[in-house]
């Protein structure tokens, strides 16, 4: 029997925010199945889901700013202008005209993994969008896709607005990082251990007492893992990219 193994993700190089979201997305796909995945992992995830909520609160306290409301607004925004290029993939599928049709299939190919992306949390959101832009916009034959179902404009204005919004979220949180009280930060460490024992457990789990539960969960969970491990890795190869300032 083949052992499972989740894929490596470096909790330390994650965000709060993104430990945060993927501790969350972890505790919604489990919390359902808890009483049919085992004790173990039943406990870790009650402590998982404890130490989050705790790193949560103070995340939430930390959010709130006069600068919200403009986030709320670009995000909005963002939201709109990514449904309009849906929208239109999604028109040509269905039209008589052959050349917009084939084009529209594979641009459909293109942002099936982006597809959801505006209903992920902000940070997960400009990250993933930027990623898709950065592929849009080194391949000739996306580009000359784009062009025949009319969304090359549309694409333009979503990259400008998505790059608003990023940098409008990250001075919200730099603004906010100084707020009194307990910091999210001195929470992160806990609930990166809890997750990581949370792993361990459904990973023993489904290979020593497997079940169609337990390996519905772990292939969800591991999904997660893949999405998060790819931003780290687009993170680290932004910052090997950016000049060094010397003196």
């Amino acid at each position: 029997m083949q052992t499972k193994e989740f894929r490596t993700v470096h909790l330390n190089h994650l965000t709060i925010d993104n430990l945060f979201s993927l501790s969350k997305s972890t505790i919604e796909y489990a919390s359902p199945l808890r009483e049919s995945i085992g004790e173990l992992p039943k406990a870790t995830l009650a402590r998982l889901e404890n130490d989050n909520n705790a790193m949560g609160v103070q995340m939430k306290k930390a959010l709130k700013s006069v600068l919200t409301a403009q986030v709320a607004t670009l995000d909005l925004d963002c939201d709109d202008r990514f449904a309009e290029v849906k929208r239109n993939v999604s028109t040509h599928l269905q039209g008589r005209d052959p050349e917009k049709k084939a084009a529209a299939e594979e641009l459909k190919i293109f942002f099936n993994p982006y597809w959801d992306t505006d209903s992920k949390p902000l940070n997960t959101q400009t990250s993933l969008l930027t990623e898709m832009f950065g592929k849009f916009k080194a391949s000739e034959k996306l580009k000359t896709f784009g062009a025949t179902i009319g969304i090359t404009d549309m694409m333009a204005g979503l990259e400008t607005a998505n790059t608003a919004l990023a940098a409008l979220y990250q001075t919200r949180n730099e603004q906010d990082a100084a707020v009194e009280g307990p910091s999210a930060s001195s929470l992160k460490s806990a609930t990166a251990k809890s997750y990581e024992q949370f792993c361990t457990a459904i990973e023993q789990a489904v290979n020593y007492t497997p079940s169609d539960v337990l390996s519905i969960l772990f292939n969800q969970m591991d999904e997660l893992r893949k999405t998060y491990a790819r931003l780290i890795r687009k993170k680290e190869k932004e910052e090997e990219a950016s000049p060094v300032e010397t003196d």
